[in-house]
């Protein structure tokens, strides 16, 4: 019986884990994106020189990405993994989402995309 109630009581206690804020999805993203995605989401290394990922500076390009499809990437990877790591299992998808529409959907090319920022 306790562990039926504590079995049920689970989705409850998952559903009021706080989500992270900004300043930790900004390290997120500089522990883990600024490889392919680049120091200012331009996909470009600090030279200059091009890299794998999406650029999230690129007005034109970004307008044709749903945040929808950016958060299931995000949490799904691509390409089962191979391409871009998934991660669901390290981000929420409201943190995926905060991600999304907070960091990525500002980024600036020249800024550095960091905690404090």
């Amino acid at each position: 019986m306790r562990w039926t109630i504590l079995i049920l009581a689970l989705p409850v206690l998952q559903a009021q884990v706080p989500g992270k804020s900004v300043n930790e999805l900004k390290a997120f993203f500089a522990s883990h994106c600024v490889k392919c995605h680049g120091l200012d989401g331009s996909a470009h290394n600090a030279e200059g020189k091009p890299l794998a990922g999406l650029d999230f500076t690129d007005a034109s390009r970004m307008a044709k990405e749903s945040d929808a499809m950016m958060v299931k990437t995000i949490r799904k990877g691509i390409f089962f993994g191979v391409v871009m790591h998934p991660f669901k299992n390290r981000l929420t998808e409201a943190d995926a989402r905060l991600l999304v529409t907070e960091i990525l959907r500002k980024a600036e090319k020249g800024k550095v995309i960091a905690p404090g920022q």
